[in-house]
């Protein structure tokens, strides 16, 4: 059998659970105004914490007159401008704690985000990215979203670029992807979004993750193609384009658009530092094409499609002797002979096509 609790039991557990504790006494439409004056002396004596707490309670009372109301979020204001220079060097903890009272959404975000600043100023930077993904989600649409963009780009970058580990086992580099991916999402118009789609793509091709690396950096000429890294970006895409193919003949619509890029950027970018690299990118992915060529010339050899040979031949000397690849010229050359002196002629080895 349940044993029920008297009836007197009840309604005191109710009471309890309705009440809240009033510090400043019962506050309503009536005296409303008595502790906004009350509020104000606090401020006029420097007394900020206790004012915000004051006015927290009168911002509690419903349809409060609206003269009051007024008055009393421009209290809020002041005593929170007052607050904010009062914990300008204090820990983070006390600005996290104004965060958590009963204020203006404006005054716990600029709250929220300051805490996050101070905590990268500590070398606290996961703490200081997992901050700003709190104010987020308890105040969306805050109005603190430019520093609070500013000090997620500051941690993310300081964290993908430390290669140490933390508590022993864990990298800080993961927690920066994460901060940097949180940025890139979430606040796409801070400036450093093109620094940080650039070290998300090092960090994928670092991982071997070719797919996330090219989506990046893709991404970051699509959303910032003015940007100092796009030049360098540009350059990188086909590079990490020809790092994804593993066989030269699985897919030459691959090749042909890292061609076309290559071609684009020289075309763009005379005279520039990474020149070199990019031409020596562009004899690489010919190369590659010529390759890609041979290899189906020496399929359709073997299948007997005479047809089929000679056009993937022809087109591996033509692009071969563009480039001045004069040993897959070669190739190419043996293979056009063997088809013109008859089907049971032996080729060289160079021309059937395998590496």
């Amino acid at each position: 059998m349940r044993i029920r609790p008297p009836l007197s039991w009840l309604a005191f557990a109710a009471l309890a659970a309705g009440c809240r504790s009033q510090p400043f006494g019962e506050i309503d439409r009536d005296n409303a105004h008595a502790h906004l004056d009350q509020a104000e002396a606090d401020i006029a004596a420097g007394s900020y914490p206790r004012a915000l707490a004051h006015l927290a309670e009168v911002r509690q009372v419903q349809a409060l007159d609206p003269d009051l109301r007024a008055r009393e979020q421009r209290l809020i204001d002041l005593a929170a401008r007052g607050r904010f220079e009062q914990l300008a060097e204090a820990p983070a903890d006390e600005l996290e704690q104004l965060f958590e009272a009963e204020l203006p959404e404006r005054v716990r975000a600029r709250a929220g985000v300051l805490a996050a600043e101070r905590l990268l100023a500590e070398d606290r930077r996961i703490a200081a990215y997992r901050m700003i993904k709190e104010v987020d989600t308890k105040l969306p649409g805050h109005p603190e979203r430019v520093l609070a963009g500013d000090v997620l780009a500051r941690a993310g970058l300081a964290l993908i670029r430390d290669r140490r580990r933390y508590n022993l086992l864990f990298h800080y580099r993961p927690r920066g992807v994460q901060a940097l991916e949180y940025l890139v999402l979430h606040y796409p118009l801070e400036p450093r979004c093109p620094e940080a789609y650039f070290a998300l793509s090092e960090v994928y091709e670092d991982r071997g993750d070719l797919d996330e690396a090219i989506e990046r950096t893709g991404e970051l000429l699509l959303y910032h193609p003015d940007s100092p890294y796009a030049r360098a970006a540009s350059a990188r895409l086909p590079y990490l384009r020809l790092c994804r193919l593993q066989r030269d003949d699985y897919d030459r619509g691959e090749l042909l658009r890292a061609e076309v890029e290559i071609a684009a950027w020289l075309e763009r970018n005379p005279g520039h530092e990474l020149e070199a690299w990019v031409r020596e990118l562009q004899r690489e992915c010919q190369t590659r094409l010529v390759r890609s060529d041979l290899y189906l010339a020496g399929y359709y050899r073997k299948t007997e499609t005479p047809a089929a040979t000679r056009l993937h031949a022809e087109r591996a000397r033509a692009l071969a002797l563009e480039a001045g690849l004069e040993r897959e010229a070669g190739a190419a050359q043996a293979l056009l002979a063997e088809l013109q002196s008859g089907p049971d002629s032996a080729a060289p080895p160079e021309a059937s096509g395998q590496p």
